[in-house]
């Protein structure tokens, strides 16, 4: 019998089929490579970038702004998603930045999310530009930012209409400030203080406070002191109060009513409140009602008051299920 040598494949034969293989495993490596990215990226799973979102959220709020931003980031690379909601994390991704300080990413991130349409976000969004501008050093533009969103919130006509002959006091930038302005702010100053500014020299520095105030109002706003918690809470306190008044002037004080015979009637049957006492044992004078009137009127007014604005007080309570517990309270001290 022949022995042969078993048949050999050439070594081309080899090296072509290595390179198929190599080339297979090149393909599968290059295919899960990209498996990953779109995964890590969210592909095009809008819900991946709302998990992203909800990550960032809770990373910013736990402090650690620079993993927040990234994820932030993250949840913006997905293809499909919808510009309300490309808005809000961008919104979100200028708010981080702008907290770490970074504030030309914030700048960045901001304008991208007014660039898509903010909607409910707008005035937030527009507060978030004119805080980074300023804190840019970009006064100008802040300024400018700052006056486009207060006409449109506060006044959407962007007029107001004046007395003839209300001559123009100050101007910042080109907005003017007129003597009706400064009178009006001299009313709502305590009595004592107003009463304090009395000479032309007095009115005049009070304008140069009024500028000072409002500038340093502007700068507040621009850096959103409005908007501390703080500072809201103070300012609805001091809101309830005003209102609460107002309501007790048109409700109560302004539907007291006073007529003669009524006034008679009540000094008649408070006499003794007005007697005046008699000296040396002698008996007490009798009040005469036309010498004491404006007395009488106004403790007949504060009865009044006093008895509306109890009314009130019951009307409001049988209208609304109300538990008080002072207790609670406990002692002082």
């Amino acid at each position: 019998m022949e022995l042969r040598e078993p048949p050999r494949a050439s070594s081309q034969g080899r090296s072509d089929t290595l390179a198929r293989l190599l080339a297979g495993v090149a393909i599968v490596g290059l295919l899960a490579i990209g498996a990953l990215v779109a995964l890590d990226r969210g592909g095009s799973d809008p819900a991946v970038s709302a998990r992203a979102r909800e990550v960032g959220a809770k990373l910013q709020a736990a402090g650690a702004l620079e993993a927040a931003a990234a994820r932030y980031e993250r949840a913006l690379e997905t293809a499909d998603i919808d510009a309300e909601t490309y808005a809000g994390i961008a919104y979100s991704l200028g708010s981080n930045y702008l907290e770490r300080g970074e504030y030309e990413q914030a700048l960045r991130w901001f304008y991208e999310a007014e660039l898509v349409g903010a909607g409910e976000l707008s005035a937030e969004l527009g507060r978030k530009i004119v805080h980074t501008l300023e804190r840019l050093g970009r006064y100008h533009s802040a300024q400018s930012a700052l006056e486009s969103r207060v006409q449109l919130e506060d006044d959407p006509a962007g007029e107001v209409r004046r007395a003839a002959g209300d001559p123009v006091v100050a101007r910042i930038g080109s907005e003017e400030i007129h003597r009706s302005d400064v009178e009006r702010a001299l009313d709502e100053l305590p009595a004592e203080l107003a009463q304090a500014i009395r000479t032309e020299a007095d009115r005049k520095e009070f304008v140069r406070q009024y500028v000072a105030d409002e500038l340093l109002w502007r700068k507040a706003q621009k850096l959103e002191y409005d908007q501390d918690p703080e500072v809201r809470r103070q300012h609805t306190s001091a809101l309830k109060r005003l209102a609460v008044a107002r309501l007790i002037e048109d409700e109560v004080v302004g539907k007291i009513a006073v007529d003669e015979a009524d006034l008679k009637n009540f000094f008649e049957a408070n006499k003794e409140r007005y007697r005046s006492p008699g000296g040396d044992g002698a008996v007490a004078a009798e009040p005469e009602f036309e010498q004491i009137r404006p007395l009488v009127e106004r403790d007949y007014r504060l009865t009044k008051l006093q008895s509306g604005y109890q009314s009130l007080i019951e009307t409001e309570l049988a209208a609304e299920e109300v538990e008080v517990f002072p207790e609670a309270m406990g002692e002082g001290g």
